[in-house]
């Protein structure tokens, strides 16, 4: 939790670096139509991840994304898969603020910032070499907002709420006598409580069409994430 501090704190004190007009750009020009392959790392944890977003008529954009990575389970290596699609829409605070009249009086407030609401679906399956295989989908919601500079530095804080799926081992009740067989089998889990990951991105947009980016993200359930990763936008 201090590194994911930590990292927020240095990025967002990189995000307050201006580059008005480098890239020809409004500041508030975020794309939402993208590609791009991501690494990540947690504790017990690693992979890669790829995520294509479209952006649809009006507010509307889709959102399409695959992550492999490997779980270490008492000295066993499970593969990982997880897919995802989700339906997002998005809009300028200021839109939404100016439109609300008080007595006669509208705010002019410009669109220094996005809010964004995802829905869809995630699917999960999990294997290894000792004949064990599983799978589950779940509901997938993401929230959140995006700031910053499009012609130079962005930022994006959000909420992740989904069901996670979990390999452990399995454990013995207690006062029973289990044998080491029993003991030895692994358990996969799809956790009763809706999962919470919080996240901050740092995007970096290198020139029209490319962008570098940095994200941090803490869960309840799982591990605390680093990611890196290349996005092409169109």
């Amino acid at each position: 939790m201090k590194n994911f501090k930590l990292v927020a704190l240095v990025i967002l004190s990189l995000t307050a670096i201006s580059e008005d007009g480098r890239l020809d750009r409004d500041p508030n020009d975020y794309k939402y139509t993208s590609l791009g392959i991501y690494a990540f790392d947690a504790k017990d944890d690693s992979g890669l991840e790829a995520k294509f977003s479209l952006s649809l008529p009006g507010p509307l954009y889709l959102v399409a994304e695959a992550k492999a990575d490997g779980v270490n389970v008492d000295d066993e290596t499970y593969d990982k898969f997880t897919k995802a699609i989700r339906v997002g829409a998005h809009v300028g605070i200021g839109d939404v603020l100016n439109s609300v009249s008080v007595g006669g009086v509208s705010l002019k407030l410009q669109n220094f910032l996005d809010v964004f609401l995802e829905l869809g679906i995630k699917a999960t399956d999990i294997d290894s070499d000792i004949n064990f295989s599983e799978s589950d989908s779940q509901a997938n919601v993401i929230t959140g907002i995006r700031f910053g500079n499009s012609n130079a530095w962005e930022g994006k804080l959000f909420i992740d709420f989904s069901k996670e799926t979990e390999v452990i081992q399995q454990e013995c009740p207690v006062n029973l006598v289990c044998t080491t067989f029993e003991t030895s089998q692994v358990t996969y889990v799809l956790d009763d409580e809706t999962d919470q990951k919080f996240g901050f991105v740092a995007t970096y947009n290198l020139n029209k069409s490319s962008a570098v980016s940095i994200e941090a993200s803490t869960s309840k359930v799982l591990d605390s994430v680093i990611k890196i990763g290349y996005q092409i936008n169109f």
